[in-house]
């Protein structure tokens, strides 16, 4: 089990999971600021593979 895990499994009203899904938001939002203003095509294929790798996580965590 990471800690992840036993932090939402012992997570009872929920604040943890929002403030985990609130993170991954924010994190997001900066790469899809940094897509917004144009980058190089290796650079926005690394960063489309982030926004990806975010949008993910927050729904693997809202499923949890």
């Amino acid at each position: 089990m990471t800690n992840l895990e036993e932090i939402l499994d012992n997570d009872i009203d929920g604040k943890a999971k929002h403030d985990v899904v609130e993170r991954l938001n924010q994190a997001q939002l900066v790469v899809k600021r940094k897509l917004d203003i144009g980058c190089s095509p290796k650079e926005y294929q690394l960063l489309m593979s982030q926004y990806e790798a975010y949008q993910a996580a927050k729904s693997v965590i809202e499923q949890y």
